[in-house]
């Protein structure tokens, strides 16, 4: 299993600290997930080749190099964009049914990120919960979402009483 995430060193330079800081928040996510690789790899590399997101999985004397195309991740991402962005609208209470179905909105493209991730590279992970945390790792690699008006709502979640 993947005991190292590592971000290529061109975009882990160029980050904000504050970009930095998301990406070590998911990464702890991803890890204490346990469900990245197979028994033989050991490290994920994440990097960005144009618009296109990167994933090498390395282990004992091998690469896996997998990517996933922007193109099959572009409707998904813009409309989590969307999502967050009107979390972040000054006229929704955290209480409100509103932001309750929005959260729920954000579930669904995170679930919907994890099965193309899935499908794009489906040695990476074990669960669909480790392609939904992977989700959120490619999301922030493709775009820098703490520079976003809305990167509050990124990492906001409404629990209800009702599970």
């Amino acid at each position: 299993m993947v005991r190292t995430i590592r971000l290529d060193d061109p975009l882990w330079a160029a980050a904000s600290r504050a970009r930095r800081d998301d990406w070590r928040a998911t990464i702890v996510d991803l890890l204490d997930d346990g469900g990245l690789g197979q028994t033989n790899h050991h490290e994920l590399r994440v990097g960005l080749e144009g618009a296109d997101v990167w994933l090498r999985l390395q282990g004992e004397g091998t690469t896996e190099a997998l990517t996933i195309p922007s193109d099959a991740l572009a409707g998904l991402i813009g409309e989590y964009l969307h999502v967050i962005q009107r979390m972040q609208d000054a006229d929704v209470s955290e209480s409100s049914s509103k932001m309750r179905a929005l959260d729920m909105a954000k579930k669904v493209v995170h679930d919907s990120g994890a099965r193309v991730i899935a499908n794009a590279a489906p040695s990476v992970g074990t669960t669909h919960e480790t392609y939904r945390r992977l989700f959120t790792l490619v999301l922030s690699v493709a775009v820098d979402v703490t520079a976003l008006p809305s990167a509050g709502a990124h990492r906001r979640h409404v629990f209800s009483s009702v599970e």
